[in-house]
């Protein structure tokens, strides 16, 4: 999978539920650091995803090339 698609992926699926979740962390009774964690752990999960498909895009490459 290519770098653009799972960065469209990633768009098409987190955007919605941060979304989601601002709009009901604002109407309920749920505190704001609930949200905080959430992007958080969003933010690190995706980071630690692109660092393992780049070490997998290295160990992939001929050996020649690297």
């Amino acid at each position: 999978m290519s770098r653009s698609v799972l960065a469209v992926l990633s768009l098409a699926v987190g955007l919605p539920f941060l979304i989601l979740l601002a709009l009901v962390s604002s109407t309920s009774g749920v505190s704001p650091s609930v949200f905080t964690s959430a992007v958080g752990l969003v933010i690190m999960s995706v980071f630690l995803m692109l660092v393992v498909y780049e070490i997998k895009r290295i160990v992939d490459l001929p050996p020649d090339s690297h």
